[in-house]
Order: structure tokens, then C-alpha cells, then sequence
């Protein structure tokens, strides 16, 4: 431990002659720090993140001097403003993306923000980013100037952007609640701007359809349809003339048969229709109709009609042919749907989140393209997630498919083979408590936090555990099990690698015979060592009950299924040639208690070594390191090219270390390693020892316990982290902090996570650079005060270890899900519920998260990628001017062996791909 070691023969440890005291003298002493020193946080903190460097009364400083340099840093921190980055990342949206009339650019939006993603390229060339608070209803290209592209927001504000430069041109606040927003640039008469039709919500429950005028003059709003009834969803076709909503089973169309001259006098005419079957989605053909007759008075020189598509909650598609004719005339209220016969066509499983004419997408991982004329069916199956979205290109030559997993692909009409895909992040949380109601609010949820790390070597990097496959809709019913690896760089807004972890489905079937959902292993706990040459992970997976009857007809327990519990923990070495994770050494039960698998509690990585150490529900402690292994008398002149396994080195039962002796299993367990890995503090919870606050302390070298001590906190742990010599330990409700050296114990108490539904919502990370510790959680709506919006509340908070000073408070829109700090800047990476990622960072203005260039043009793909970005990482990171280390999912990781390193001594057959072998060798060319 950095500063302060408490391995036996260190010399700050004989001055800690306290730690073998008696259990008389640490109650004493405790209950002195517990009087004096306890620190209680000042709910009524703005939550503009307003530094507290004058709030005396929350700060106390420490009886120990501490260094001039410490001073020093602290009052930085203290002095600079903490700011919170704009969210990258982020779940791409249900609206359909826009692809440009000459398909060389795509645009993708997302809750707060539209992506500009080059097909050619596959990479985002620029953002265009909103301000706070604004969300994303509709976004549309104007028809006149397509370098031009209409936002509009929530709130009712409409900006019109250079989306090519990325500047914004215009903006109008129509301060309106507008649930869904299309525009349209009809061209008649005088109106020569675009249209922009919205569905508006009232306050007192009322839907509306407007037309809003966008002109230089001041926005005018006309309303076309008002109704008490529900609308969740609205088209606009043939430039404004018809306009097709619906919500469940009742289908409403409005028509404009002529063509005013002036917005004020635009009316519709509209026939409602009830439906057998719940409208999930609609689509028109537009045709010509040479035996209509024209309307006098129209302005139109040619009539068409509309043929009408829609899918439907059971999985068919319905036609109608010329639905106008079809259409109940006598206005609102009339019932003639009985004279509707559609075509149904039937091959889904599912409800058809998607449809468009002769293209079809159900909530299944097929896409399904029909010939009407002869009845023929031609599949796209097998994605790897269910359809969301269907988009035509302009030409008809490309078709754009959203997935449910936050991909994106560009398929060729002719071929349906795709030629560009955007992926993004694909996190996807688990919650702990599944609701009766998938339509609960997400600040009623609690999501269990997925296993996520930054690059040791690169934190840029962010290695997090997904699953393979999502659905079409959240469900917090199925069972969501996260076996795929995801490498995301949340600088460039891009993914590096996916790869599988654990077992999972060779199809995405995932419905047994039986009808029970097929659920694949779930990733827990992810570590990588220092250096990033080695990964460990822990996967679990339990049956069904029902599943095992077989095997025990006769057994009735309902926790017999965990008899079966298959728990791994698997070692993977990181391949520079193939830039993949290798599987090295698996581990089968490394936990068992009375002859049965136990899941495990905890990881952690040693630093500056390979080892790792893992703690069980059985209370025992397991230290795992790598060993050489003979290759079957093989001699290997290059040491780095032998064959390594993994062993446990030693074990360590921490049973006895209870005040009773139990023997019985432990529910909760955190733990931790000091900064120079001669330490590792370990907090574990039994059932019946639920306030004990056991903390013990193991000395690395000899594999012992060399100190515990009990009542450092209150509650369950849920984590742990050193800080020089300071342990900070994040239980239920509250953040702790031991000084090792002093044996004094601070509380931070926020009367904020004193309830204790909070429990499993709260996170914890430390920064070295900042001696900061920073705890993510949910603030009740009780507290919010002035705070307190719509939706969920969450916030983060900063405390200075030394003094217990409350350094910020910010205010986060969704459920923090993981919380991570970069060891080289001190920022705190937040990634939330819906997959954005955002950075806390000290300093006058947050960094911007992804450079971009003048041109819109990426800067870390093509050929440059090959010989400058080794150059452009080797400055930003100068400590690897040392020792050359290995990147994760990095296509230019750097090569320390030559030549003889990229092919080195394996059989030709298990060679890697020959792109990737040639751009070894023009790595080790251009070194």
C-alpha cells in the first residue's frame, strides 16, 4: 500500500502498535472517532455541482500532518469546478435513421443528440449535440436544401442545422409538449416552407395534431384534430394530404382535399375505423388512379390513391388495396369496418415492429421480404437481434435495419448482404427487482450492475459485459443474461471488438420445446491485470426447476435446482496478433459449500502482477496465479512464448473471523487491493452478523491474515477501495473511510440513502490523482426539494478522503449502472441505464469526449490508422515509452518480438486471417 504498508517487517507498521490491542480498547477508541469525527452530509446542497470549499461546518481536517504536496492537491481540486461532460453513447432511438439521397451518409438519432455516421466508412464523423434537457421526438431533412436538417425536441423546440458543418442555422421555441414531430414541404400556392406537423399532449389529458408553420416570421400553430381518446402514433404521406394515426385498435385518417392558399384555412377530413387486431405499425404505397375523378376546385393536375400496409400485436400483415375507397365516409364515430377485407399475410411469431411494401420485419431476427404477385417469401435470417426499424433508401438500392441491440446495418437491395454497419453500445442492465409492470417507471427499478472495467493501459477503452441478443422492448420479465464481451472506445464513440465470453445459442432461438425461455450464462465479475495481458471472468448459470424434475421426481425444495449451478471462472490471455481474448485455463466450482456450487462475490486484480483473487458464499478466500507449463517436452527459446496456466495459490477461510464462529455462508462480500498489491482488505456479511462491519486485512506476501477489525460500517458492503492509506468502504447507507495508520474511522451519512429499497443502487470509485472518492445513487423524491423533476432522480457525489469535504453534487438523468475512474486524468466515467456514457471531470470545462475535424472526417480509421496512431498513443500515454504493453481490441498494439513475434512457432493451420498478419508485419516495418 502506497505510503503505508501493513505487511509485516514495513516500517510505518511498528508505529500501528494498536492493532493488536484488546477489544476493550478498539470499542473505546471507536466510540471517541464515532463522537467526534463523524461527518453528516448537508442535504440542501445545490445540485449545480457548486464546490464546497467554504462550507466549513462539513469539513474537518485530520489530526495527522500530511505532506506539503497533498495540500497542495487538495486545495486544486477543492478550488476547481467539477463539470459533467456531455453523454456519448446512448441507446439509438425508435425513430427511423435518414440516409441521404446520394447513400453516402447516415443519420442516426439518439435521446439527446443525431449521430452523422459516413456509410463508406462505417465511423461517425460528428455529432450534433442538444442542449440539457432536451429529447429527441423528430428529426426530418429539409426538401429544398438536403445539407439541412430540422430537430425537434420535447419540449417544443424546433432548430434547423448545417448538418454537414455542423452548425446550427435557426431555432424557434414553439413551448409545446410534442410527443412525435414529422415535417413535410408541400409546394403549393404561397407556403414555400416546410410544414411541421406535430402530436401535442394538453394538461388536462387532450391529444392534438397541429400544423406549425416554419418560416423567418414567428411560427404560427394550427390545430386539425383534437381528441380525448389515445394516439400513440402518426404518419404524414403524399406531402401533408393524408395523414395516418392510430393507437391500439382504432385506426384514424385524415385527408386534405384542396390546397388553400393560406395556412389558416387548412382543413382535413377524417374517418375513424376500429380494427380486429392491434395496430403495431403501417406503411403506404402511392399509385396513380387514372379513374378518379378530380374534385373542382382542386389544384392537384393528378389524383392517386393509397394502398395501406400494417402489422399487427399477433404477427400478420394486413393489405388494403386502395384504402380510401375503403374508409368509412361519414366522418368520426361511424362504424363500416365491417366492409374491410384485407389481405393478411401470416408468418411472424410475433408482433411487426416494422413493415414497409414489399420489406417486413417482426420482433424475431428475421427480416422477410414478400412477392405479392406470386406468393414467393425471401428470408434475412439469423441477425443478431429483432428488427425495430425498416428504411428504404431514396433509389430503392439499399435498406437501413435497426436492431433491438443498438446496431445499425446498411444491406444491399439486390443481394441483402450488408456493407455497413454502426454499432453501439449495447449495454443492457439487469434489474434486480422485476416489476409486475413492464411500463414502470425507471426510477422504481433497480438494475444490478454489469461487469465493466476501463483498459488498465488505455482507459478510453471500456470493456463491458452484454448480451448476445435483446428484445424488441424492454422486458423486465425475461430474464436478461449478459455472455458477450463488448470493447467500446467512449472517446470515438465507437466499437473496437465483441466477442463471446461464455456458452451461448447457435441461433437466436431462444424458446425451449416447452415454451421456457433458453438463458445462456451470465458474465458477473470481469478484472484485467495491470499490464492488460491477462483477463479473468466469472460466468453462472443456474436451471430451471422445472427443468431438473426429471432428475429428482421426488424433491420438493424450491432451491434444489442450485444443485446444479455450473459457476467458471476463466483466464484469457490477450492474442496481439489476432487482437482477441484467448481462453487459457478454466476453473470449474472454484467455490463450494457443502458439496455444491457456490456463486462468487467478488474479483479483484493484484497490481504490478499476475494474480488474482476471488471470494465465494463460503467465506473462503482464493488467491490464483499464472505458471509456466512444459509443451510435452518442447523447448521454447523465447520465454514469453510458453504455455501458462492458472493454479490457486493459497486459500484462506474466514469463518472464524466472525464474533460467534458461524460456519454458515456469507451473503455479501467486497474487497480490495492497495495501490502497490501488498495489501487486500476484505468486508463480508453473514445472515446472522448483519451490522458486524468485518473488515480483515491480508498480508500478499505470506497469504495471512495480519489484521481485522469489526464495526467499520453499518449495513451490507457492496464495495472497496484503497486509497494510499485509506480504505473506503461503501456500505448501504454510507461511505466509510478507515485511516489504516491512525485506526480512526470516518462515516459520511446522508439522510438521502437512509431508505433501504437503495441498497443495490449505490456505486463507488476512487481516484489516486484527485485522493477523491466519488458514490453514485438515487436520491428519494421526498429530498429532491427543488431538485425534484419528472422521471427518475439520481445523483453522484465527490468527497475529499483527507477531510471529508463535499466537493460536488451532480444531478443524473438515469440509473447510474456502473461507475469507473481514469487513473490518468482523475475523471469519474458514469454509464447509466440507457447505455451514455459521461465524464466528471475537475477542471474549469469538461473535455470534449470526441475530437472531430473541420471536415467531419475521422481521425483514427483508414491507413492513418496503421502508421500514426502508434506515434499519437505513445505521446498521450508517455509511461509506455518504458515497456511496451498489449491493448485490448487495439489494431496497433505495439510489437516487441520482430518478425519472429508475429508468425513465432504455431502451426500454419492456426495462423491468423492474412489481413491481420500483414498489418504485423507493416507494424514491425514502420517501428
Amino acid at each position: 500500500m502506497s505510503g503505508s504498508s501493513l505487511a509485516t517487517g514495513h516500517a510505518k507498521r511498528s508505529r500501528t502498535s494498536d492493532a493488536l490491542r484488546t477489544e476493550k480498547d478498539r470499542i473505546k477508541r471507536r466510540r471517541f472517532s464515532k463522537g467526534v469525527l463523524d461527518v453528516t452530509e448537508d442535504v440542501q446542497l445545490a445540485a449545480k455541482g457548486n464546490t464546497s470549499e467554504n462550507n466549513t461546518q462539513n469539513t474537518l481536517s485530520l489530526t495527522q500532518d500530511t505532506s506539503a504536496h497533498g495540500r497542495e492537491q487538495q486545495s486544486k481540486f477543492s478550488r476547481e469546478k467539477w463539470c459533467l461532460s456531455s453523454p456519448v453513447g446512448g441507446q439509438y432511438s425508435n425513430l427511423n435513421p435518414i440516409i441521404t439521397a446520394d447513400e453516402e451518409y447516415l443519420l442516426v438519432g439518439t435521446e439527446t443528440a443525431i449521430h452523422v455516421h459516413s456509410i463508406g466508412t462505417s465511423c461517425r464523423s460528428r455529432t450534433l449535440q442538444l442542449k440539457d434537457g432536451q429529447k429527441v421526438v423528430g428529426y426530418n431533412l429539409c426538401s429544398e436544401n438536403p445539407q439541412h436538417l430540422y430537430i425537434i425536441t420535447s419540449t417544443g423546440w424546433v432548430s434547423k442545422w448545417d448538418w454537414l458543418s455542423g452548425d446550427q442555422i435557426a431555432s424557434w421555441d414553439l413551448a409545446r409538449e410534442t410527443l412525435l414531430a414529422e415535417l413535410c414541404s408541400p409546394e403549393f400556392a404561397k407556403i414555400r416552407s416546410g410544414l411541421l406537423f406535430s402530436l401535442r399532449g394538453r394538461k388536462d389529458g387532450k391529444r392534438q395534431i397541429t400544423i406549425t408553420l416554419l418560416n423567418g416570421e414567428a411560427p404560427r400553430d394550427v390545430v386539425v384534430f383534437e381528441t380525448t381518446q389515445r394516439i400513440d402514433n402518426f404518419r404524414v404521406f403524399r406531402q401533408g394530404q393524408a395523414i395516418v394515426a392510430w393507437a391500439g385498435q382504432r385506426l384514424l385518417l385524415g385527408t386534405r382535399e384542396f390546397n388553400t392558399p393560406d395556412l389558416s384555412t387548412l382543413q382535413y377530413t377524417w374517418r375513424e375505423v376500429v380494427l380486429p387486431v392491434r395496430v403495431t405499425c403501417i406503411d403506404i404505397r402511392e399509385s396513380s388512379a387514372p379513374n378518379r375523378t378530380i374534385s373542382e376546385g382542386s389544384h392537384d393536375n393528378k389524383l392517386e390513391t393509397m394502398d395501406l400496409v400494417l402489422g399487427e400485436s399477433g404477427g400478420s400483415v394486413l393489405i388494403y388495396l386502395d384504402f380510401l375507397a375503403l374508409f368509412p365516409t361519414d366522418g368520426i364515430g361511424s362504424d363500416d369496418s365491417k366492409d374491410l377485407a384485407p389481405r393478411r399475410l401470416h408468418w411472424h411469431r410475433g408482433p411487426v415492429n416494422a413493415v414497409r411494401w414489399s420489406k417486413d420485419g417482426g420482433d424475431e431476427s428475421v427480416m422477410v421480404l414478400w412477392q405479392l404477385d406470386t406468393g414467393r417469401k425471401q428470408f434475412l435470417p439469423h441477425l443478431s437481434s429483432p428488427i425495430c426499424n425498416l428504411v428504404v433508401s431514396t433509389t430503392g438500392k439499399a435498406y437501413i435495419v435497426k436492431l433491438a441491440d443498438n446496431c445499425i446495418m446498411v444491406l444491399s437491395a439486390t443481394e441483402l448482404q450488408p456493407y455497413a454497419t454502426i454499432t453501439g453500445l449495447q449495454l443492457c442492465p439487469k434489474a434486480n427487482n422485476k416489476p409486475t409492470d413492464a411500463t414502470l417507471a425507471e426510477s422504481r427499478i433497480f438494475f444490478q450492475p454489469p461487469a465493466a472495467v476501463l483498459h488498465p493501459q488505455f482507459p478510453d477503452r471500456l470493456l463491458v459485459a452484454v448480451p448476445a441478443s435483446r428484445h424488441a422492448k424492454r422486458d423486465y420479465h425475461s430474464v436478461t443474461s449478459s455472455c458477450v464481451l463488448q470493447t467500446y472506445d467512449i472517446r470515438t464513440n465507437s466499437q473496437i471488438s465483441r466477442q463471446a465470453l461464455a456458452r451461448t445459442n447457435a441461433t437466436t432461438l431462444r424458446i425451449s420445446p416447452e415454451g421456457t425461455e433458453i438463458v445462456a450464462p451470465d458474465v458477473s465479475h470481469l478484472d484485467i491485470c495491470q499490464d492488460g495481458k491477462w483477463m479473468a471472468t466469472i460466468d453462472d448459470w443456474i436451471p430451471r426447476p422445472e427443468d431438473i424434475r426429471a432428475l429428482e421426481p421426488n424433491s420438493t425444495p424450491t432451491g434444489s435446482h442450485t444443485v446444479y449451478r455450473e459457476t467458471y471462472l476463466k483466464f484469457w490471455r490477450w492474442n496481439e496478433l489476432s487482437n482477441m481474448w484467448e481462453l487459457a485455463t478454466r476453473i470449474d466450482s472454484p467455490h463450494s459449500f457443502d458439496c455444491a456450487s457456490v456463486p462468487i462475490l467478488d474479483l479483484a486484480s493484484r497490481p504490478y502482477s499476475h494474480e488474482f483473487a476471488t471470494v465465494g458464499c463460503d467465506a473462503v478466500l482464493r488467491f490464483w496465479c499464472a505458471s509456466n507449463r512444459p509443451r510435452l517436452g518442447l523447448e521454447t527459446k523465447h520465454p514469453e512464448h510458453q504455455y501458462q496456466t492458472w493454479k490457486c495459490r493459497g486459500t484462506i477461510d474466514l469463518k472464524g473471523q466472525f464474533i460467534v464462529g458461524e460456519t454458515e455462508p456469507a451473503n455479501a462480500a467486497c474487497m480490495g487491493f492497495s495501490e502497490d498489491g501488498s495489501v487486500l482488505a476484505i468486508c463480508m456479511q453473514t445472515r446472522s452478523s448483519p451490522d458486524s462491519g468485518l473488515v480483515v486485512l491480508v498480508d500478499m506476501q505470506n497469504c495471512k491474515i495480519h489484521h481485522s477489525r469489526v464495526g467499520v460500517y453499518s449495513g451490507r458492503p457492496c464495495a472497496a477501495r484503497f486509497l494510499g492509506r485509506y480504505l473506503v468502504v461503501l456500505s448501504q447507507h454510507s461511505a466509510h473511510i478507515w485511516d489504516t495508520v491512525g485506526d480512526i474511522v470516518r462515516t459520511t451519512t446522508s439522510s438521502a440513502v437512509q431508505d433501504d429499497t437503495l441498497s443495490d443502487d449505490q456505486l463507488l470509485a476512487v481516484s489516486s490523482k484527485s485522493q477523491t472518492c466519488a458514490v453514485a445513487t438515487k436520491v428519494p423524491q421526498h429530498l429532491g426539494g427543488t431538485r425534484r423533476t419528472t422521471g427518475s432522480q439520481f445523483d453522484i457525489r465527490v468527497y475529499d478522503v483527507q477531510t471529508l469535504s463535499l466537493l460536488t453534487r451532480q444531478s443524473l438523468k438515469h440509473c447510474p449502472v456502473s461507475l469507473l475512474s481514469d487513473p490518468l486524468t482523475g475523471d469519474y466515467i458514469i454509464v447509466d441505464a440507457m447505455a451514455n456514457v459521461q465524464r466528471l471531470s475537475c477542471s474549469d470545462k469538461a473535455p470534449q469526449s470526441i475530437p472531430q475535424s473541420k471536415d467531419g472526417t475521422s481521425h483514427n480509421h483508414g491507413i492513418g490508422s496503421l502508421f500514426g496512431i502508434r506515434s499519437r498513443d505513445i505521446s498521450r500515454h508517455p509511461r509506455l515509452q518504458a515497456r511496451p504493453l498489449a491493448v485490448s481490441g487495439s489494431s496497433s498494439a505495439l510489437q516487441s518480438a520482430g518478425l519472429p513475434g508475429v508468425f513465432s512457432d504455431i502451426p500454419p493451420f492456426v495462423l491468423p486471417p492474412t489481413s491481420v498478419l500483414f498489418k504485423s508485419v507493416v507494424q514491425n516495418l514502420t517501428t
